[in-house]
């Protein structure tokens, strides 16, 4: 697992312009004043979009200069009193495949998300390859 989520929170109107100017199809959405996931009521209304799901480091770099290239160009408002962004990466680690991780921003990677006012989120994801069995237990060799 190697993703990009963007984050939008803001008003409605704002939300929707980022939408229609991106493209995105929204993973989830929610309203503000509804009950959240935790029991307590949104602040803000917003949405979660997949931009980018992939099985290397390398060709989520790819994505994602790709994403803020088509967020650059497309006018896309990402940053104002009514909207905040926020471009969340997750990277998985531990596993066979792909036992540790990493992302080299470059300097005008950083200074492409600082123009477009969207913050960025970076955390690592432990994986396993145990495979579990039906109880929850580990594959057992005899």
């Amino acid at each position: 697992m190697n993703i990009a989520v963007l984050r939008a929170t803001g008003s409605a109107a704002a939300l929707a312009a980022v939408r229609s100017a991106l493209n995105l199809d929204v993973d989830r959405e929610w309203k503000k004043g509804d009950p959240g996931r935790r029991g307590a009521v949104n602040e803000d209304s917003g949405f979660n979009a997949c931009v980018a799901d992939v099985d290397n480091p390398a060709a989520l770099m790819v994505k994602l200069r790709e994403f803020l290239a088509t967020c650059k160009t497309s006018g896309a408002i990402l940053a104002s009193p009514e909207l905040s962004t926020q471009l969340d990466v997750g990277l998985s680690v531990g596993g066979s495949r792909q036992f540790s991780a990493s992302l080299i921003l470059s300097p005008s990677d950083l200074g492409l998300f600082a123009e477009l006012g969207m913050e960025l989120s970076v955390s690592a994801y432990p994986v396993s390859d145990e495979v579990t069995g039906a109880g929850g237990e580990g594959a057992q060799s005899g």
